[in-house]
């Protein structure tokens, strides 16, 4: 899509102040502000607010260009802009063109997103779709460039909303018009957000490609660092410390905490933030990050995507600190995302086999092996990997050596060895060693040497032998149930549970009732996961 010449245009306005006639002034403005107002919105409202009232007040095409230009790079508020498309909407009437109707619930979409708005956003989203696909005339080069606007804005709302699928189906159309029917901002947008979805879902090779398209758009350095370029700047950051960790990461994480600010990509950038300060063990640093970033998300409606996303680096920080309580009641209430890329059960398994749990990290699996390709490979590689130890640990070496290799597989291909710092050094250097016995790929036998001599520092724990009816009997104290009452629930005679409770009080380094259920929750034993 063409640039708009800022310079001649305020020239224009200019000679208009001198000369008392506007009109031609005004004609070019109308023509060029869908392509200037991302970066130029200040001068746009200058130039408006030097026009006289009664020339562009009651024209609901340049109130709406005036209301866009509070979402551009050189302004910061969000909610400024609300008023004018106020005022726009009571401008319209039936005789109103239809592109202009469609672009005013466009834009307005856009503002309501960036506040988190989600729901509102959507319903505008689907009044302006709705304008578009009906009868009403739109000349073709007014209706593809809307059809490329309507694509982005209802995927970036599908996106925050948590359906992934949506959002890519949405982009990869907006994408396919951006090159003559997008903004140069919008492009960077859209690319970025794509670039965001293939991290997501675990495919870094073409989330590079994207980023590295949004990079050879051609934008201005203020574009590059502006929330345009908020996705395609979140998913290098994450990317690059997946991959080589946080060495080099410093400009990067400035550039990513610059352009989220005071917009809808601010809690994720946020996260990304919070996510480099845990890669290298910082998790006070890490847990500030992510407070902050839930307050940012304090008036979503809904929350969405990102609230699952930092609830659930969230539980990881609170497992790296050992606190594990505080970590088991995020968990708890934590659903799976779309695509399980926010995975809690692979946290839950990770917590119950460092609690000695094999078998209750096998069962918290499950559901995201019954997932099968449609789960997040990002993820699958946390999930693969707890499970090959998991089954080494219960001597299962044939189950362990095939659930590590697809671990170091998925893993291979993305280049990445953060996964492989959920499990001791131990138990990863002793499936490293088999692995390094078998045949593997040439990505594979690198990145074996690459991750040889890993040091995985996680908190001390307590290693636990609960039996599957003590852990049943200890979720049952956690509960409040007497011991009469566990009798009956399980089946088994007072003296059994005393018995039992005996040598639950000796396992988990207690003398009383209180500080076993104490105990237990700290350890996740009131979570229904294993099989008795």
């Amino acid at each position: 899509m063409a640039t708009a010449d800022v310079s001649a245009l305020q020239r224009a306005f200019d000679a208009a102040r001198s000369t008392g006639d506007f009109t031609s002034a005004l004609n070019e403005l109308r023509e060029s502000w869908p392509q200037m107002v991302s970066t130029a919105g200040a001068s746009l409202r200058g130039m408006l607010d030097c026009t006289p009232d009664e020339l562009w007040h009651n024209d609901p095409w340049l109130v709406t260009g005036y209301a866009t230009s509070f979402r551009s790079v050189d302004s910061t508020s969000r909610t400024t802009a609300l008023p004018y498309f106020e005022a726009a909407f009571a401008l319209l009437t039936p005789e109103t063109p239809a592109f202009v109707r469609a672009t005013l619930f466009v834009r307005y979409a856009a503002a309501l997103r960036s506040l988190g708005r989600l729901n509102d956003a959507l319903a505008a989203i689907a009044s302006a779709s709705a304008i578009a696909d009906s009868r009403d005339v739109i000349p073709l080069a007014r209706r593809v460039p809307l059809t490329a606007e309507i694509a982005l804005h209802r995927g970036a709302i599908a996106f925050h909303g948590g359906d992934f699928d949506r959002a890519k189906a949405d982009f990869r159309l907006a994408g396919s018009l951006a090159e003559t029917n997008l903004s140069l901002a919008n492009q960077l947008e859209v690319f970025g957000c794509l670039a965001l979805i293939q991290l997501l879902m675990g495919d870094f090779e073409h989330a590079l490609s994207y980023i590295a398209r949004a990079e050879s758009a051609g934008a201005s350095p203020s574009l590059r660092n502006s929330k345009f370029n908020a996705p395609a700047l979140i998913s290098e950051l994450l990317i690059g410390v997946m991959q080589n960790g946080t060495d080099s990461s410093g400009p990067l994480v400035a550039r990513v905490h610059e352009a989220t600010q005071e917009s809808d990509w601010e809690p994720l950038g946020l996260y990304a933030e919070a996510f480099t300060e845990l890669f290298v063990g910082n998790a006070h640093e890490g847990l500030e990050k992510l407070r902050q970033a839930l307050l940012s998300l304090d008036e979503w409606q809904p929350a969405g995507f990102a609230d699952s996303a930092i609830r659930g680096l969230r539980a990881a920080a609170l497992l790296q600190l050992g606190d594990s309580g505080s970590a088991w009641e995020l968990l708890a209430n934590l659903a799976p995302t779309q695509h399980h890329v926010v995975c809690p059960n692979r946290l839950i398994a990770h917590l119950r086999f460092v609690t000695g749990d094999a078998r209750g990290a096998l069962d918290a699996l499950r559901e995201c092996e019954s997932l099968g390709d449609n789960h997040s490979s990002r993820t699958l590689t946390d999930v693969f990997l707890v499970k090959a130890a998991a089954h080494l640990t219960l001597g299962g070496e044939e189950q362990s050596s095939v659930a590590f290799d697809r671990a170091l597989r998925l893993a291979a291909r993305n280049r990445m060895h953060s996964p492989f710092r959920l499990i001791p050094s131990e138990v990863v250097q002793e499936m490293l060693t088999r692995a390094a016995t078998r045949s593997q790929p040439l990505e594979v036998g690198a990145l074996i040497k690459r991750l040889d001599g890993l040091t995985v520092i996680l908190a001390p724990r307590d290693s636990l032998a609960l039996s599957d009816r003590e852990r049943s009997i200890a979720r049952e104290l956690v509960r409040g149930s007497s011991s009469s009452e566990i009798a009956e629930t399980l089946f088994i005679s007072v003296n059994t549970v005393k018995s039992h409770l005996k040598s639950i009080y000796r396992k988990l380094g207690v003398t009383s009732r209180v500080e076993a259920i104490h105990k237990s929750r700290e350890l996740g034993l009131q979570v229904d996961i294993t099989r008795d």
